[in-house]
């Protein structure tokens, strides 16, 4: 029965409880936004998550995106606490710099499988930190999201080794998955989000012909004019191991932890 409660409370605390119906139902992700814009002749694509992370909270921290040739700048990944306790991740990327790099198929740093994504060609960009950028892009669909590793849940990792916590939410015409990712060694213990935003970049419907060509060009490259199939199952451990995560989870939240990332 207490196992039973304390689940309970850690899942109203961290909103890793997320669903697509049910009004009362507590989220993870509160909000989220989703634009597209042209630079020049560059689509960039921008995602604004509002996360309830309970007491816990995210350090201010800003990891740029970086070309995986010549290191340009291409947009960033930002972590913010924001009043009232919330945080939020925002991600802005030039999707057009990246017409040009080899998608394969990726894991999360715990080497699982990320959600939604699964198996589908994928670009990864390192963003420092151990933290990670995913985008899929097809003819049908297109996915963006973030890993980032977190030092502070490392002890969670030890405890349960190499799992995936990722209820699946939908929020306006945004599918996605957020939570926990954990692993034996440090550094592959952290948070990420992934969203399908394929309803706010339709190539065909949204872009002017100048920025479809840009689209179509990256999918020819990466060789995904097959249709890309997004797994929008939710991702959960044992219950045993599911509960030793919430009673770690809920620990931290009595404790307020500002969340540190690997330096």
């Amino acid at each position: 029965m207490r196992t039973s409660f304390l689940k309970l409370v850690t899942l109203v605390m961290l909103s890793l409880v997320v669903a697509s119906c049910g009004k009362g139902t507590p989220q993870v992700v509160t909000g989220i936004q989703v634009q597209s814009s042209t630079i020049g002749q560059d689509v960039m694509l921008s995602l604004q998550a509002d996360l309830d992370l309970g007491a816990m909270s995210f350090p201010a921290v800003t990891l740029p995106i970086l070309h995986p040739r010549g290191q340009t700048p291409i947009g960033s990944v930002e972590l913010l606490p924001v009043l009232g306790g919330k945080n939020q991740i925002k991600i802005s990327v030039n999707v057009s710099s990246l017409a040009d790099i080899h998608a394969a198929q990726a894991a999360l740093p715990n080497g699982n499988a990320i959600p939604l994504i699964a198996n589908n060609p994928t670009i990864t960009i390192p963003l420092g930190a151990g933290a990670q950028l995913y985008l899929t892009i097809g003819a049908n669909a297109v996915a963006l999201g973030v890993a980032v590793p977190i030092k502070t849940f490392d002890s969670i990792g030890s405890a349960v080794g190499a799992i995936n916590l990722f209820p699946v939410f939908t929020i306006d015409k945004v599918v996605g998955a957020a939570g926990i990712f954990t692993g034996s060694q440090a550094g592959q213990n952290g948070f990420a989000l992934i969203a399908d935003v394929t309803q706010y970049v339709n190539m065909q419907n949204i872009f002017v012909p100048q920025q479809a060509a840009v689209m179509m060009k990256m999918a020819m490259v990466q060789e995904q004019q097959a249709v890309v199939s997004l797994n929008y199952a939710a991702q959960a451990p044992s219950k045993a191991k599911e509960s030793k995560v919430n009673s770690m989870i809920y620990n931290l939240n009595l404790r307020k932890a500002r969340l540190q990332l690997h330096r």
